[in-house]
């Protein structure tokens, strides 16, 4: 499985990027923020350089997210401590004390969090995905009816209700405040058809609710799922930061498997890349 991990991160952002394009042509509405990528690329450089100090004042941090969209920032994060999901909860915790966005869900972003981990470590299940984040979250009594709305899209999904009745009953189900209705549909519209990345973005956007970002991060959990291979080739290529994409990918996984890369010159003046990595800690990949 660790050898097919590059191409689950890189679906992963790709997917995101092209469920997002596909949610704002759809829905016709552009976004003022900063490009979703930029986001990524960002929170993704902070693992790769942890030395890196981070400036509360940046004007990244005061970007007003909804929960979907800081699900889709904090990709790398999900992705770089899928094995290690107390670490995975540190680090969102962490990112929201600088965020002070009291519109953010953090059991949300965790239990998106938590499904990645599972989809990366081949041990999701679509019609059973509640049971066992219920322990992992370990949701103090406030939590629990998030959780609990969750455990309806899988009661929805066993019992294959319909897009448009399942829709319905999140948007009742959820508090519209929040916004948390979109992590409950891009949930659906993944789990609902997970083996088929096409028809999972075609349903996020027949949701007619927070179009980009539950397309795009529908696309994110199908991408991980389904890796590179799952992608339809146009959508792929229609993708400008493919590219910036793979390289941001490989750089990623190499922090996560132990190792970091610097440079030095051959008397010839050619770069040379080295890995180097702790001894009994590089993973194999």
């Amino acid at each position: 499985m660790q050898s097919a991990l590059l191409y689950r991160f890189q679906a992963a952002m790709m997917g995101a990027i092209v469920g997002e394009a596909i949610g704002i042509q759809a829905s016709g509405r552009v976004s003022a923020r900063r490009d979703s990528f930029e986001f990524m690329r960002f929170y993704a450089e902070s693992l790769i350089n942890p030395s890196r100090t981070e400036n509360p004042s940046d004007p990244i941090f005061r970007e007003s997210l909804t929960t979907a969209e800081s699900a889709i920032a904090l990709l790398p994060v999900f992705l770089f401590f899928h094995e290690d999901f107390p670490k995975l909860r540190q680090n969102v915790e962490a990112v929201l004390k600088l965020w002070q966005n009291p519109a953010v869900s953090e059991l949300d972003l965790l239990a998106i969090g938590y499904t990645f981990s599972q989809a990366l470590l081949e041990s999701l299940t679509p019609r059973r995905f509640v049971s066992s984040m219920f322990e992992a979250l370990l949701a103090p009594p406030e939590g629990i009816p998030k959780l609990q709305r969750l455990q309806q899209v899988e009661t929805m999904i066993q019992q294959g209700i319909g897009l448009e009745d399942a829709t319905q009953l999140i948007l009742t189900l959820s508090d519209a405040t929040t916004g948390d209705a979109a992590i409950a549909l891009a949930l659906y519209c993944f789990l609902s058809t997970p083996g088929d990345f096409r028809i999972s973005i075609q349903r996020a956007i027949q949701t007619r609710y927070q179009v980009p970002g539950v397309a795009a991060l529908t696309g994110a959990l199908s991408g991980v799922y389904n890796s590179t291979i799952g992608l339809p080739a146009a959508w792929r290529m229609a993708v400008t930061q493919q590219t910036e994409i793979q390289q941001l990918s490989k750089r990623l996984l190499a922090s996560w498997s132990g190792m970091y890369s610097i440079e030095e010159r051959n008397d010839a003046g050619a770069t040379l890349p080295i890995g180097v990595a702790a001894p009994q800690v590089m993973r194999k990949i």
